[in-house]
């Protein structure tokens, strides 16, 4: 006589259970560390391709691309396109041409490019009727200086409302005394979700000079600003709105003059980073 199947008792049961569920626990921070890798990546791939338009632009006008200006008082957002910034500018050299032909400034806004956005903040993204930009331009150890046009960083301002085509940029790679290696020009910024204001409260079409586009270096200490991971802390000083940083864990991206593309840990000593933002104090710069 067959004898029949026996059947799993619950002790047994809850051993599988226990057993799957140890085996997911070890699973799920490797998967995780996989998809921050594959974003971190991603987001490399970004600001490459930032730096080609940057090369690409350079050659073509003969300047480095700008910080655009606010486009005179009362104006800020810029109204007047010829006043946007450096996201604006390299608009033909990421594939986005079209867009310089669309007439309504405000679709222009809220047209979210998958080039400015990270995937660890979920990619490309629109908040209210911004469509925002996850990295900045670097102001150097002043940004956002004004009206001389002193800013110690290789993204100056440029027309200062005067919004005629003609207007010069005044940065050429010449001008960057130090070296395209040594010099940051463009890098992910932090984003301090309980102080938005003035920082990252705009769309990446037209900010002008203002943080949203903008970073730096200023001086905090005996060093500057050094790079940091996102955070909600509403009681940061205001020179955090100019500020870089990031979603990610350790470290930034951060696209040097060359085109070049490497990690900024949060832990980099503050004088050498506001070295690296500075684009010709002839101080020699170790960031590793």
């Amino acid at each position: 006589m067959s004898r029949a199947p026996r059947a799993f008792t619950l002790i047994e049961l809850l051993v599988v259970i226990a057993i799957i569920a140890i085996l997911i626990g070890l699973l799920l921070p490797a998967v995780q560390k996989v998809r921050e890798a594959a974003a971190r990546a991603k987001c490399a791939n970004n600001l490459k391709q930032i730096g080609i338009a940057f090369h690409a632009y350079h050659d073509t006008a003969g300047f480095v691309p700008t910080a655009g200006s606010d486009g005179g008082v009362g104006n800020n957002p810029a109204v007047n396109r010829l006043d946007f910034g450096w996201t604006y500018e390299i608009l033909q050299f990421v594939e986005q041409e079209p867009l310089t032909r669309v007439t309504s400034v405000a679709t222009i806004r809220v047209t979210p490019l998958a080039v400015y956005g990270c995937p660890s903040r979920s990619g490309p993204r629109v908040v209210g009727s911004s469509a925002k930009s996850d990295y900045a331009g670097n102001g150097g150890t002043n940004p956002n200086a004004r009206p001389t046009r002193n800013c110690t960083g290789p993204i100056v301002l440029s027309r200062d409302g005067l919004s005629t085509p003609t207007y010069p940029g005044v940065i050429r790679f010449s001008a960057v005394r130090d070296g395209l290696s040594n010099v940051l020009f463009v890098g992910e910024k932090i984003v301090n979700l309980d102080k938005t204001c003035c920082a990252d409260n705009e769309s990446w079409a037209g900010p002008g000079i203002d943080a949203d586009i903008i970073r730096g270096s200023r001086t905090n200490g005996t060093g500057g600003w050094t790079p940091a991971q996102d955070r909600r802390d509403a009681g940061v000083p205001d020179d955090e709105y100019y500020r870089f940083g990031s979603a990610h864990v350790g470290g930034m991206n951060a696209l040097l003059g060359d085109g070049s593309v490497r990690i900024i840990r949060y832990t980099v000593d503050p004088v050498q980073f506001q070295r690296l933002c500075h684009k010709s104090d002839a101080a020699p710069v170790n960031f590793d």
